[in-house]
C-alpha cells in the first residue's frame, strides 16, 4: 500500500538517499577533519604529548586518508544516483540502495575508529588504565540523566516489545509474522549493548589519567545522555518498521526512515561538545 502518490514518493527517496550522502560523506566527515586539524595544530604532540601516541605527520596523514575515501564514496555515490534518475530505474531499487551506500559510507569511519583503538591500545601500554576510585563508586545514572528520559527509554523499549509479541501471537503478518520476534531480538541486543555501554561510561576503567575530574564528568554526562537518547531513537526505529509491515506499506517507506534514522544517529553524535582543559597533557 502507498500513501503518496508516485511522484511525491520518487522526490522523497531520492531526497532521502542524496541527503544521506551529503551528511555522511560530506557535512560530518568535514566535521571531523576540522575537528582533528583544530586539535593538531593547536595542541600539537610536540607541547602537548601525553594527548597523543603518534606524531603529528602520522595524525596527518590519516586525515588526508579519510578525505580521500569519503570524497571518492561521496562521487561514486552521487553518481550511482544520477545514473538511476537518468535511466529512471524502479524506484524499490532506488530505496534499497540507501543501504547498501550507508554501509559503504561507514567504512572509513569504521577506520577512524580501528586507527582510535589502536592509539587507546598504546596509550594503555604507556599509562595502564586502572578501576575508577571512590569518586565514583557512589555515581548513579540519574546523576547525568534526567529520571523522565530513562523512564521514557524503558518505556519506548516496552512499548516496542509489547507490540512486536501482539504481532507475533495474533499474527497480525499471517505467515510472515515470526519475523517480529526477529525484530524483538534485534532491538534486545541493541538495547543490551547501548546499556552496558552506559555502565561502562559510568564504573568501567579509566582511560584518561591526565583529564581532570570536572572534565572527565562533563564528559560521562554527554555520553550518557547521548546513549540514553539512542536507546529512545533505536525503539522508535523499530516500532516504525512494525507498523510500516503491519499496515502494509509499500518497501520504499522502510528504505527512507532507515536512511533518516542513520543521519539522525550522526547528527546527535556530532551536536554535542564538551570544551575540556588540554593544558593537563603537556
Amino acid at each position: 500500500m502507498t500513501l503518496l502518490n508516485t511522484n511525491l514518493m520518487t522526490a522523497i527517496i531520492y531526497l532521502a538517499v542524496i541527503s544521506q550522502i551529503l551528511t555522511i560523506s560530506i557535512i560530518f566527515a568535514s566535521k571531523w577533519y576540522k575537528r582533528k586539524s583544530f586539535l593538531l595544530t593547536k595542541y600539537p604532540p610536540v607541547d602537548y604529548p601525553n594527548l597523543y601516541v603518534q606524531s603529528s605527520a602520522v595524525e596527518f596523514s590519516r586525515i588526508k586518508i579519510r578525505k580521500l575515501i569519503d570524497c571518492s564514496i561521496a562521487v561514486l555515490s552521487l553518481s550511482v544516483v544520477l545514473f538511476f534518475y537518468l535511466t529512471k530505474t524502479d524506484l524499490e531499487i532506488v530505496a534499497s540502495s540507501i543501504l547498501v551506500i550507508a554501509s559503504i559510507q561507514l567504512l572509513p569511519w569504521f577506520l577512524s575508529r580501528y586507527w582510535c583503538k589502536e592509539n587507546n591500545l598504546l596509550m594503555a601500554q604507556n599509562f595502564p588504565s586502572t578501576k575508577r576510585k571512590s569518586s565514583f563508586n557512589n555515581r548513579k545514572i540519574t546523576d547525568f540523566v534526567t529520571p523522565s528520559k530513562l523512564v521514557l527509554a524503558i518505556l519506548s523499549y516496552g512499548v516496542t516489545l509489547i507490540f512486536a509479541l501482539y504481532i507475533f501471537f495474533e499474527e497480525l503478518w499471517f505467515e510472515n509474522s515470526n519475523k517480529a520476534l526477529l525484530l524483538i531480538l534485534l532491538n534486545t541486543l541493541m538495547t543490551g549493548y547501548l546499556a552496558w555501554l552506559l555502565f561502562n561510561s559510568l564504573y568501567g576503567k579509566k582511560k584518561d589519567h591526565f583529564i581532570s575530574s570536572g572534565d572527565r564528568l562533563k564528559l560521562i554526562a554527554e555520553k550518557c545522555k547521548t546513549l540514553t537518547s539512542f536507546l529512545i531513537m533505536y525503539s522508535v526505529f523499530i516500532t516504525g518498521i512494525c507498523l510500516m509491515k503491519t499496515f502494509d506499506l509499500n518497501q520504499v517507506y522502510v528504505s527512507a526512515m532507515t536512511g533518516i534514522f542513520i543521519q539522525l544517529i550522526f547528527a546527535l553524535s556530532f551536536t554535542k561538545s564538551v570544551n575540556e582543559n588540554y593544558d593537563v597533557y603537556k
